[in-house]
């Protein structure tokens, strides 16, 4: 049986305030969240389903802040740029995996088959607002956990940092000062081998296989934490799926 809701945005109070006198400035932000779920046997008489689901939080209105967070849930999180609005992208993602996996399952499925709860293939993807941690920064995180056969399934993490006012998706050039990036990478290396109790990067690959796969870099996706920020690797981004997600957190160097 197949199941596919789409509920429309739903206001949600959420107010930021400001200002150092006896006034305060008071933004509201209206969030909702747009929500789509299949769910359909695998092969016909099969009781076996797979899963498709979305729960993004948008916000409302047409202020520049929301129409930039719409925009990386559109393009960047679910990769529909051609999209219009968030749950056209999500409809038209979901048709598609959707329509890739009809065909796969039903030829994979055998009802005699020990093993044939392995073709429960699931797709999840999720993504709302953090606390905040800066009365000027959003920031939000989207999360995709999926299995589609093989050994192990799939979990991706992702962070973006927009300016309130200007509603600008923050860069790490917007963050990390001019002339500080080998400071900060060295940071992040003494930062991990502390976590690990690694001696240097060479141990902390043989104990971890951490930059097995790739050298430690300043990554687009990262946290503002106040004056502290978090970067975060995922699985094969610089090391092995067994590793994790790799998330180093470190002071937020200042401007020189």
């Amino acid at each position: 049986m197949k199941k596919l809701l789409i509920f429309p945005l739903v206001a949600l109070a959420c107010a930021c305030t400001g200002g150092n006198g006896t006034e305060t400035e008071q933004t509201s932000l209206e969030w909702g969240t747009a929500k789509l779920c299949i769910e359909r046997p695998i092969a016909p008489d099969a009781k076996e389903c797979y899963h498709i689901e979305f729960n993004l939080d948008t916000l409302g209105g047409d202020g520049v802040l929301a129409g930039q967070l719409s925009t990386v849930v559109r393009d960047s999180i679910l990769r529909e740029p051609v999209r219009a609005t968030v749950c056209e992208a999500m409809t038209a993602v979901a048709d598609s995996i959707e329509s890739d996996w009809k065909q796969q399952l039903a030829e994979l499925y055998d009802p005699e088959y020990e093993y044939k709860d392995l073709f429960q293939y699931y797709y999840k993807v999720d993504g709302h607002a953090l606390e905040p941690s800066s009365d000027s920064i959003l920031s939000y995180m989207s999360s995709t956990d999926c299995y589609l056969g093989g050994a192990h399934g799939s979990y991706v993490v992702a962070y973006y940092n927009f300016n309130k006012k200007s509603g600008k998706l923050l860069d790490i050039k917007d963050v990390i000062p001019v002339g500080t990036e080998t400071l900060v990478l060295k940071a992040m290396e003494m930062k991990l081998c502390k976590d690990w109790g690694a001696l240097d990067l060479t141990d902390l690959q043989e104990k971890t296989g951490i930059t097995m796969l790739g050298d430690l870099y300043l990554t687009n996706n990262f946290l503002l934490k106040g004056d502290s920020i978090e970067f975060l690797f995922n699985q094969y981004e610089i090391a092995p799926y067994a590793a994790g997600l790799i998330g180093i957190t470190i002071p937020l160097p200042a401007n020189q």
